[in-house]
């Protein structure tokens, strides 16, 4: 069952520039929306998957130009698998950063990013994963690099999942 997630975003009235090497840098966008949910609780020593939307903010121009979403997990969840249709995905020492080219128009949402996490047996308690999304500033940009881009969180959100402890299994 998938559980939603309190949205956390960083809205913008002016475009800025992220800090970074130049082929990095990303404009602050002002129009994106990103949500996720997850099918936890998650067991410890299992696995669980989770489903990361960007939107176009409503009154937007929408998504007009290459987009990147980098999502951060702690220790106790290694992301294993990233996919999309139209995202480019890599994962690097438990970030998962995928980019796109797709377009969409306000109010709407690209294709859904889905990871899938393995749990750590020794995991517990509750932990959480956050995520950001940012507009490239130049079409040439590799779509693949968020992952490792530096600089603020324009668009973010923070989902956090009860980790349960594992099930005895007899026999």
């Amino acid at each position: 069952m998938a559980v939603p997630v309190t949205l956390v975003t960083t809205a913008m009235t002016t475009a800025a520039t992220a800090v970074g090497p130049p082929a990095w840098r990303a404009h602050l966008p002002v129009d994106l929306i990103l949500t996720t949910v997850h099918d936890g609780p998650f067991e410890a020593g299992g696995a669980g998957t989770f489903s990361i939307d960007v939107t176009a903010a409503p009154g937007s121009a929408g998504i007009t130009r290459p987009t990147g979403v980098t999502y951060h997990f702690p220790s106790g969840l290694t992301p294993v698998s990233a996919s999309g249709t139209g995202w480019r995905c890599r994962i690097t020492a438990g970030i998962v950063g995928c980019g796109t080219r797709d377009l969409a128009a306000p109010g709407f949402q690209l294709p859904r990013i889905t990871v899938g996490v393995a749990v750590s047996p020794d995991a517990s308690g509750t932990l959480t994963a956050s995520g950001r999304a940012v507009h490239f500033a130049r079409e040439g940009t590799d779509t693949a690099e968020p992952a490792v881009e530096p600089g603020p969180a324009p668009a973010t959100v923070a989902s956090t999942v009860q980790i349960v402890p594992a099930t005895r299994r007899t026999g």
